[in-house]
């Protein structure tokens, strides 16, 4: 007797197969803006000397969200806005970049946490 789930079970994985390697191959379409305003998380060392000989100095380390579309992050009265007035529905501050290497060529998000931390998610 054969099994009636066989032939379903090929032809979903050729669909699934099939639409996977359409997706690989037009990718690029899907975040062509993202791919001409990218956004990339800066870290910026200062170094600061406490003394003359700078024997003593203080090191401060600093994540700046930098974006070539001139957008450089949220401003005081958006982060402001966004925390004071937040509830449990509110979603978190997201913005979307690019990631050509990535295999289907989707974008990423990176969200700002409640201490003003941007990771990546």
């Amino acid at each position: 007797m054969r099994n009636p789930i066989g032939p379903f079970m090929v032809t979903t994985l050729l669909l699934i197969t099939f639409l996977l390697l359409t997706n690989y191959a037009y990718g690029k379409s899907k975040s062509e803006w993202l791919s001409d305003n990218p956004c990339m998380i800066k870290v910026v060392i200062t170094e600061k000397c406490l003394d003359s000989e700078c024997l003593i100095s203080e090191t401060t380390k600093e994540e700046v969200l930098k974006c070539s579309d001139g957008y450089d992050g949220p401003s005081y009265w958006e982060l402001f806005a966004q925390f004071y007035y937040t509830d449990l529905t509110t979603e978190p501050y997201c913005r979307h970049f690019a990631r050509p290497d990535h295999p289907f060529k989707t974008p990423g998000t990176v969200c700002l946490s409640e201490n003003g931390v941007w990771r990546e998610e």
